[in-house]
């Protein structure tokens, strides 16, 4: 996997290894939290990134400040009660290595979650 770097912000470098990865993944979030959101499977699984540490709930810092990141995964969507599972529940500081951490469990919650 290849990913420009440095790139702007710790967002956007998680962007750059999740397309690199194969996945389309968009920027997403509210007034209270910006995350990454990555759909897979047919019944509309969602899997959602975001920042933990000082940028909680943040993907517009600089990569130097990476504290690690935090990844759930609706299998079903977000119908009914939003069921989650926390399968990434805080990364480390290493921008570089968190994310291919991340990438890695990411494979495997799919697989998971996909799997009858």
């Amino acid at each position: 996997m290849t990913v420009t770097d440095p790139a702007s912000s710790a967002g956007a470098y998680l962007l750059n290894a999740l397309h690199a990865a194969g996945w389309t993944a968009v920027e997403d979030g509210d007034r209270a939290s910006d995350y990454v959101e990555l759909s897979f499977g047919t019944g509309g699984g969602v899997i959602q990134v975001t920042a933990s540490g000082a940028h909680e709930s943040e993907l517009a810092y600089p990569p130097a400040e990476h504290a690690g990141w935090h990844a759930v995964c609706y299998p079903d969507g977000y119908s009914g009660d939003l069921p989650d599972d926390a399968f990434y529940p805080a990364g480390i500081p290493d921008l570089a290595e968190d994310t291919a951490r991340l990438i890695t469990a990411i494979r495997a919650a799919i697989t998971r979650h996909a799997t009858p």
